[in-house]
């Protein structure tokens, strides 16, 4: 039910029944909407009480979800916040997205992640047990409980919108006017095919007219074999024989990097963005597999912690893993410059 939902929220379905259903969704997007607004005007109001943290407190969010690269902003960031302003920086996160915390949690090895529903309470532990002077709130454009500092919101620049359609019709979790709230716009993938950078910095120019815009892209580093850990560089997969396998909100730009990397894709089994594997998945997986003569699975970082956590391999068939970081393209200087200027007010 899951994946059919979000294939019409995606408009990947058409025909007089799901049209139907995408009705009803819209339905429940007026309603998703409503309460949205209320819920804000209520926290802006004070009816419902925000939280003051004793330390520096930077967003990292979205618009939509899923599918712009926020995990990886975060590690970026908190690599720029640390190494080049050598702040004590912890990251929050909510802790609903079991992957994003365990790739976090590898990636930032010697950044402190706190789990937790109340991020506020987080933030004070992180003062206490670490020294932390500055927070990173993971996911958090939408979380009114913490005040912050500055607002990063992250557009994927090949899909910045999905339809424009509100949740559950669409992808966008705020209105587009949602912008105007953002310090800084960063536009992911900007080196996407196709895309009009120009165009899309113009329309978010409409909603705020005084963000700085940063561009960034997703640049693989080396592969690593899921069961023994074992590194490989990039060029390693040149040439071979590759089935692919993603549960992503992207899965072409995975394709394409690995394509470019030089390897041959003999099939990509494609999942939709969020979905929970199960071992019927695997099966299936399987038998794809062995209708295809080829080298080695290749997956992302996201599926691989899905699939151990759920205990889920694929027998003898060798998986590569590509790790992947996100790289400021444009714009970087902007941001350190903006990150620098809350530490001398």
């Amino acid at each position: 039910m899951r994946d059919l939902i979000y294939s019409l929220m995606t408009d990947k379905r058409s025909g007089f029944f799901y049209d139907i259903c995408k009705f009803k969704l819209y339905v429940f997007s007026l309603i998703y909407g409503l309460a949205i607004a209320v819920r804000r005007l209520l926290y802006n109001v004070r009816i419902f009480r925000k939280s003051k943290a004793p330390l520096k407190v930077i967003s990292v969010g979205n618009l939509t979800l899923g599918g712009t690269g926020k995990t990886p902003f975060t590690v970026t960031l908190g690599h720029i916040l640390e190494s080049e302003l050598k702040k004590n920086v912890c990251v929050l996160i909510r802790g609903y997205g079991w992957d994003e915390q365990a790739m976090l949690k590898a990636k930032l090895s010697d950044i402190p992640v706190l789990v937790g529903k109340d991020r506020a309470k987080s933030a004070m532990k992180a003062v206490k047990l670490y020294g932390s002077d500055t927070a990173i709130l993971d996911d958090g454009f939408q979380h009114w409980e913490l005040i912050r500092d500055i607002d990063i919101v992250l557009i994927d620049s090949g899909n910045p919108f999905g339809n424009s359609q509100l949740f559950p019709r669409g992808v966008l979790r705020e209105p587009k006017k949602a912008m105007e709230r953002a310090a800084f716009i960063v536009f992911t993938k900007a080196d996407k095919k196709g895309i009009d950078l120009n165009s899309l910095k113009a329309e978010a120019r409409q909603f705020n007219k005084d963000a700085a815009f940063l561009e960034a892209v997703h640049r693989p580093t080396h592969l690593y074999e899921n069961k023994t850990k074992q590194r490989y560089e990039l060029p390693y997969i040149r040439g071979r024989r590759v089935v692919l396998l993603s549960s992503i909100g992207d899965p072409e730009y995975f394709e394409k990097t690995v394509k470019d990397l030089g390897a041959d894709v003999a099939e990509h089994i494609k999942y939709p963005d969020h979905h929970n594997y199960k071992k019927s998945d695997t099966d299936h997986i399987l038998k794809r597999c062995a209708e295809k003569s080829f080298d080695l699975v290749l997956t992302t970082e996201k599926d691989i912690v899905k699939l151990n956590r759920l205990g889920l391999y694929l027998r003898s068939y060798k998986v590569l893993v590509l790790a992947i970081d996100l790289k400021i393209t444009s714009g970087k200087e902007l941001l350190v410059a903006g990150l620098n200027r809350l530490y001398i007010r």
